[in-house]
């Protein structure tokens, strides 16, 4: 079975890049503009992991929304990605601070890419899944290993949040 993932992107182009991305690996994603879009979702439905764009403009920012999924008792252990694609100038220098802020409430990852690479953003991301939920990275790794390789490194690391 593969995850339910949330996507919430203000920007139609990075929102595609990433879905398909998701989608390529098998996973069904959910996706919404806003974090009230988002929020609608979460009540209505089960996910496995939320990715949320830390620069959206509209409804609010993504503390918010982050403090909103992981204040909720039946939401809190969904793993809640945080990222950045493109960023503007000015977040090039906050990332940092957005980074510790993100993960001081409760964000599994922070990501950031200039340039959108679908194979480093799965690398990311899949280990942050139930092993029987994240898609065929698994099976892929598994089937290159010889034995104690850093397949098992990897899922023995996912129980905990990074």
């Amino acid at each position: 079975m593969d995850a339910r993932i949330l996507v919430t992107m203000e920007h139609p182009k990075e929102m595609k890049e990433i879905c398909d991305s998701l989608e390529h690996f098998g996973h069904k994603i959910l996706k919404a503009d806003t974090f009230h879009e988002s929020m609608e979702v979460l009540r209505c439905s089960d996910v496995d992991m939320i990715i949320s764009d830390v620069h959206l403009q509209n409804g609010g920012s993504v503390f918010d929304f982050l403090r909103w999924v992981k204040g909720d008792p039946h939401l809190q252990e969904i793993p809640f990605v945080c990222f950045s694609a493109e960023p503007p100038e000015v977040g090039k220098y906050l990332k940092d601070g957005v980074r510790t802020a993100a993960r001081a409430l409760g964000a599994a990852k922070y990501i950031t890419m200039e340039k959108f690479e679908p194979t480093e953003f799965r690398h990311e991301i899949e280990w942050l899944l139930p092993i029987a939920k994240a898609g065929t990275y698994y099976a892929d790794e598994d089937s290159k290993s010889n034995g104690d390789s850093d397949s098992g490194k990897k899922k023995a690391s996912r129980s905990k949040p990074v």
